[in-house]
């Protein structure tokens, strides 16, 4: 007999926790792939999934899934099979809610298998407990989050059998009780210390810890057996949904989150912070550069201590130095932006030099305005092009310049006051002072 298999999914509420503030790591998302993934491993003939909020195309479209509305929740198993499959036929139905996450299906077989070779129409399990006191009885504690039913479509009893809880709870009690009034006989397996290693608890902050170590551990394997090299495995943290390629070196302390894409052959050195952003082949990334929503093209080096928020692309062979940061711009091939600088909505094409201390100034407090800087223009530092301005290609802007009209192809714009010299100010100033009796500040 195939195994039909309901799980409840319900996301990371209910624990005290700010669930918008978690990594993607622990999103439901990616913690509904891992719970599929191992249910899977048990060819199942259906899994349910059940309150998992926004239900992902994935699941929609694949035959073994099928996915169960939140208002359900409180309904008896009867109604929740006649619901996903029909008339339901004999099955054994494994009933699993987010307290309890399997790490082993090992643990889970043994489970199925003590409910099937003792008869149960009911399996619950728990542990036993020596008493606090240091008393010679046993207290035992049931795990609110896993059971086992045998299931057919002429029990009674399961239309009054409520699985969950409203707020997604294994309903422990209900089920008992529905298991009694029709005198169904019910059994329990309690874990052994080895058992306890097949699963995590999940009811505190700090379970969810432990989930997401188990779930980054899980990535990394994953991502070195196709050829990533990992200098401290336990220093990173990798989403489920990141790829990256062969040939390519993770430092440590660094993270990867959503669904970022990595290329072959890159160095991504220690403390970056990597958010749904694409990285293409034989990239450097160095120390300390966080980015977010960007595309960076094939052999580009960025930082360290860069930031490239979200619609920021770096196009191939281009160089992006400390303390740069940028928004919403593209940045040609070959260009340079090595130090002390903001580009925001701008296009920068290919082969531009942008000094240090350069800023696009582009929000006139209502709105925003963009910045084009044409091929081969040389920007000098501490330059200040106020949006929107044009900026033809090969020309050069001094040092210093605050920009506010377009500088045509080939020309030089120098825009700064003239520089001002009075020979013997400073002694004339201290003699003042000193007559009027004021003290000369403290340096």
């Amino acid at each position: 007999m195939r195994n039909k298999l309901l799980i409840l999914a319900a996301g990371l509420d209910g624990s005290g926790l700010q669930k918008d503030r978690l990594p993607s790591l622990l999103s439901p998302s990616a913690v509904n792939d891992y719970l599929v993934g191992f249910w899977l491993n048990f060819r199942p003939e259906m899994i349910v999934l059940a309150a998992v909020g926004e239900a992902e195309e994935k699941w929609i479209k694949s035959k073994k899934i099928n996915i169960i509305p939140e208002e359900l929740l409180g309904a008896p198993v009867a109604v929740l099979m006649e619901k996903v499959s029909g008339k339901p036929a004999a099955c054994d139905l494994i009933i699993m809610t987010r307290e309890f996450f399997p790490l082993q299906p090992d643990l889970i077989r043994k489970v199925l298998k003590f409910h099937r070779k003792s008869g149960n129409d009911l399996t619950l399990t728990g542990e036993k407990l020596t008493p606090e006191n240091g008393g010679s009885g046993e207290d035992y504690f049931v795990y609110p989050g896993l059971a086992v039913l045998k299931a057919s479509g002429g029990q009674k009893w399961l239309r009054r059998a409520r699985p969950f809880k409203p707020g997604g709870e294994l309903d422990v009690v209900g089920l008992v009780e529905a298991a009694w009034s029709e005198e169904r006989k019910l059994g329990f397996y309690w874990m052994e210390e080895a058992d306890r290693r097949g699963f995590l608890q999940i009811s505190a902050p700090g379970d969810f810890a432990r989930l997401a170590t188990h779930l980054r551990n899980l990535k990394i394997a994953e991502l070195e057996k196709g050829g990533v090299f990992f200098l401290d495995p336990g220093a990173v943290w990798i989403d489920p949904e990141v790829k990256v390629g062969r040939g390519t070196v993770i430092y440590p302390w660094v993270v990867v989150e959503g669904k970022s894409r990595i290329g072959r052959d890159c160095l991504i050195y220690p403390h970056c912070h990597i958010i749904n952003s694409r990285i293409g082949h034989g990239v450097k990334v160095f120390g300390a550069t966080v980015m977010e929503g960007s595309t960076i093209e094939d052999e580009v080096q960025v930082g360290p201590f860069s930031r490239l928020r979200p619609e920021t692309r770096l196009r191939r062979g281009s160089r992006v130095g400390n303390f740069v940061e940028m928004k919403k711009t593209l940045f040609g091939r070959r260009s340079k932006a090595m130090h002390l600088s903001y580009l925001g909505d701008a296009r920068v094409d290919d082969d531009v030099n942008v000094g240090a201390g350069t800023i696009t100034c582009n929000y006139d407090g209502m709105r925003k305005h963009k910045t084009f800087i044409g091929r081969e223009a040389f920007i000098g530092s501490g330059t200040e092009l106020v949006a929107p301005v044009r900026v033809g290609r090969g020309a050069y802007i001094a040092a210093g310049s605050t920009i506010t009209e377009n500088v045509k192809p080939g020309a030089l714009a120098i825009a700064r006051a003239r520089q001002v010299q009075k020979p013997g100010w400073v002694k004339k100033r201290k003699a003042e002072i000193k007559a009027s009796g004021k003290k000369t500040p403290e340096k």
